[in-house]
């Protein structure tokens, strides 16, 4: 394989690891979180199906990004999102409403 395969290749195996350990946390954490923030079990449920939502309406939406500003570009602002928005939810104060 030449060098460009494999960092391509690299690249989206860590994407993916990343995406499955942040999924892996939410689902872990559950009980954690309804303790913590007096939630309900239908609260949780949101939090889950919102977050599902979100990840697969952008994720729909990366295919035209990426062929508006390239792949590279658009994997790169994509992570970075990602990490800013799962920051943003560990520092929620609430469940919400």
């Amino acid at each position: 394989m030449p060098g460009a395969a494999v960092a391509a290749l690299v690249a989206a195996v860590l994407g993916f690891l990343v995406i499955t350990v942040d999924v892996s946390g939410v689902n872990v954490a559950w009980p954690a979180v309804g303790r913590e923030f007096g939630g309900s079990l239908a609260g949780l449920q949101w939090v889950a199906d919102a977050y599902t939502l979100m990840f697969a309406a952008l994720m729909l939406s990366a295919g035209a990004l990426s062929d508006a500003v390239g792949a590279r570009r658009a994997y790169g602002w994509g992570l970075g999102v990602f990490t800013v928005a799962s920051l943003a939810c560990a520092a929620a104060p609430t469940l919400g409403p």
